[in-house]
């Protein structure tokens, strides 16, 4: 599997392995990947064809640094385990993972839709696993006693590779040049 992420900046990146740390510590609960970097997914498929790094090298020179904010600690569903800290979707962000979307579907072999435009829901895992592995609502409302509410420059994107051992590895970065997007 191949995500294409942005890896949150300093403090936010320190921020979040404390907060796994704390899950694991304190409710038990484990991460499903090995160590995984913190960060955004934009987009997630089980391969991007040769071709696909000159393509996000030729979108990103025109891409500006955007704004992130972050709001609420949540889940995609009732039966979901997973709590992420949402962040908040704004027509500058949207924008942008549309640019990425359509430049590289088709370099995307099997993606997972749930990245599509459309049914994208941006966020940053705080805890995750294929099974009720802790003790969720304790889990929730520690984290919604931390203030998260977070404001944060992105201006790259990082290409992250799933190993055999079931952990991330990084394949490329792609700086953001001084492009017509404009900070928002």
């Amino acid at each position: 599997m191949q995500a294409l992420v942005s890896l949150l900046p300093e403090p936010y990146y320190q921020a979040v392995e404390d907060i796994w740390c704390e899950m694991e510590n304190k409710f038990g609960c484990q991460h499903a990947y090995i160590r995984p970097k913190p960060h955004f997914t934009w987009q997630y498929a089980e391969v991007y064809e040769n071709g696909y790094a000159e393509t996000l090298d030729r979108v990103c020179a025109w891409l500006a640094p955007i704004e992130v904010q972050t709001d609420i600690i949540t889940q995609f569903s009732e039966q979901d385990p997973v709590l992420f800290l949402r962040i908040v979707p704004t027509p500058g962000l949207l924008a942008v993972h549309q640019t990425l979307w359509d430049a590289l579907k088709a370099f995307c072999k099997k993606p997972v839709l749930f990245y599509q435009p459309g049914t994208w829901i941006p966020h940053i895992t705080l805890s995750m696993d294929d099974s009720a592995w802790c003790a969720l609502d304790e889990g929730r409302n520690f984290l919604k006693s931390k203030d998260l509410r977070w404001t944060f420059q992105v201006d790259s994107l990082t290409m992250l590779i799933l190993n055999n051992e079931n952990a991330w590895g990084m394949e490329k970065d792609f700086q953001f040049g001084l492009g017509e997007t404009t900070m928002l």
